[in-house]
């Protein structure tokens, strides 16, 4: 089953807004950036900015993730960038994963893929397909966009697998929006985005919205939940494209993430007495090679002490997968242990 956390709320637009995948948007940067000339952005990635009307399907992909150590999976779309792989979507759809998988729709060829880097701020993620070639590219705007233009959003809609396609118009050109995850009282602001009548649907996040030319103006990221007002809104290219650029050259800043860290196969829980106890233990994991059960207690890494998950994270976030790290821990009988343990993949941030 598609995992439960998919919802969201707009406030500050006066309606609903769904975020169409697992959730975790955080603060958007300030500043329009709609419109801008894509070659004027210094790239190592080069979509395709080709004027010729093309099969609309060309360069959307289908993704599958699986949320945290098997906890559920969830499903979204991505953009091709380049025919060796580079694919966008938004950070929320692979937010939680320790796994990805996309697929193809024209041939129904899986490949699995590499996050290389994220900005949750933009809501933005650009992973790497392993062993593609030769695939179909999304072709950009070059072009502002502009309010009251036809647009048509296509995406991988309820998670269904196969790629659907729903037409409006853009209302707005740089919407602010303020999102509550349905189910939670957290609040957060995703800024500059693209305001459209076209009824978005879970599942539709990282999909595409064309112009008439049959070029990508902006990537699917939310929807409206009022049956009385449909609405889609979406991440300008430009600004998609930017964090690509800045992920593949390897130039991260104070936004930009590169790459997974390492993780233990655990899920821990702060006690109140400071104690980190193991809660579960995933099997085959790090952890459990190393010999640790649940009901444990971990003490120390790298010999530095742990009493909080926090803190457990912050050192993981240092390492990533396959890294070697000295291991302490209490078993639930009180005996301590200690082991070198090859780290895994810890869930994305």
């Amino acid at each position: 089953m598609l995992h439960a956390k998919w919802g969201f709320a707009v406030m500050a637009v006066a309606v609903a807004v769904t975020a169409l995948t697992a959730p975790a948007f955080a603060r958007a940067d300030d500043g329009n950036e709609n419109g801008g000339v894509i070659g004027t952005i210094h790239t190592g990635v080069q979509p395709d900015t080709t004027t010729q009307p093309k099969d609309l399907s060309d360069g959307l992909v289908l993704i599958k993730t699986v949320v945290g150590y098997g906890d559920g999976v969830a499903a979204g779309t991505g953009l091709v960038l380049t025919s060796n792989g580079i694919v966008i979507t938004n950070h929320h759809v692979v937010a939680g994963s320790t796994a990805v998988t996309v697929t193809d729709p024209a041939n129904g060829k899986k490949y699995d893929a590499d996050v290389l880097g994220y900005d949750s701020t933009r809501d933005v993620a650009v992973l790497q397909l392993v062993g593609a070639s030769k695939l179909p590219t999304i072709t950009v705007s070059t072009q502002p966009v502009i309010s009251g233009e036809s647009i048509t959003a296509i995406g991988n809609a309820e998670g269904g697998g196969q790629l659907v396609t729903v037409t409006g118009e853009v209302t707005q050109t740089a919407m602010t929006v303020t999102v509550t995850e349905q189910n939670s009282p957290g609040k957060s602001t995703l800024t500059n985005l693209v305001g459209t009548t076209a009824p978005l649907v879970p599942g539709d996040s990282g999909g595409a919205m064309f112009d008439n030319s049959s070029r990508v103006i902006a990537m699917n990221v939310a929807g409206s939940t009022n049956s009385h007002r449909p609405a889609g809104y979406g991440i300008p290219i430009v600004t998609a494209l930017k964090v690509a650029n800045a992920v593949v050259t390897g130039q991260p800043n104070s936004t930009v993430t590169l790459g997974r860290t390492g993780g233990l196969g655990v899920v821990v829980s702060t006690q109140s007495n400071g104690a980190l106890k193991v809660t579960q233990v995933v099997s085959g994991g790090p952890a459990a090679k190393a010999g640790m059960t649940g009901g444990s207690t971990i003490t120390t890494i790298d010999g530095v002490e742990v009493s909080s998950s926090d803190q457990l994270s912050s050192i993981l976030a240092t390492h990533q997968p396959g890294d070697k790290v000295q291991a302490g821990w209490k078993d639930r009988n009180g005996r301590s242990h200690t082991a070198t343990v090859t780290l895994g993949v810890a869930p994305l941030a």
